[in-house]
């Protein structure tokens, strides 16, 4: 004889499931409701981590072609004097403050100042000034410029490159900028 239970009396009996299209609409709500809230929770991480990685295209090149203090007006004179000249650089997601970007000979001609790269136009090797001869010497190939920075021997083939100078209430700034060597041209680079 086998027993047949009663649905009213087993603990583990389902209920049916109310199919009311009221019981539907507040279902599909409630998925709906918790989609979207995943979905935002899942962009939550997404969103600063694009930023991070689109971060270093959104700032350009930093500070590339700014005008760099030298020093102050006065301490400039016939005699040229090495200045090494320093900014902030930024790549990619690093900036470095302070840095040594380049070097310039900075002396008054024809009662102007003028800054004259120290970089050979040849190979790129570092000018030095000969107080003794008064000129510029590039101890590596032997090239000479006078002291408007024109060649006067060696394999040099132009004249030292000159950089932008400007004077604003006494103080001294310079463009640094370096061109493409063993060219006869200035080119930048």
């Amino acid at each position: 004889m086998s027993r047949e239970r009663d649905p009213d009396d087993d603990p583990h009996a389902m209920e049916p499931e109310d199919m009311s299209p009221e019981a539907v609409s507040r279902r599909k709500l409630l998925k709906i409701g918790v989609g979207v809230l995943g979905g935002g929770l899942g962009l939550v991480p997404i969103v600063p981590a694009l930023g991070y990685l689109v971060h270093p295209l959104r700032l350009g090149p930093g500070e590339a072609g700014a005008m760099l203090a030298a020093g102050r007006r006065s301490g400039f004179g016939k005699v040229p004097v090495r200045v090494d000249l320093y900014a902030d650089q930024r790549d990619a997601w690093s900036r470095e403050s302070n840095v040594k970007v380049g070097s310039c000979w900075v002396h008054e001609q024809d009662g102007k100042l003028q800054a004259l790269s120290t970089r050979c136009p040849h190979l790129g090797c570092s000018v030095d000034f000969d107080a003794k001869e008064s000129a510029f010497k590039c101890p590596c190939h032997r090239s000479a410029f006078d002291l408007a920075g024109k060649v006067q021997g060696g394999p040099a083939p132009r004249s030292m490159d000159t950089l932008e100078l400007k004077e604003t209430n006494g103080l001294v700034t310079i463009r640094y900028q370096r061109f493409r060597q063993g060219v006869p041209g200035k080119e930048p680079v």
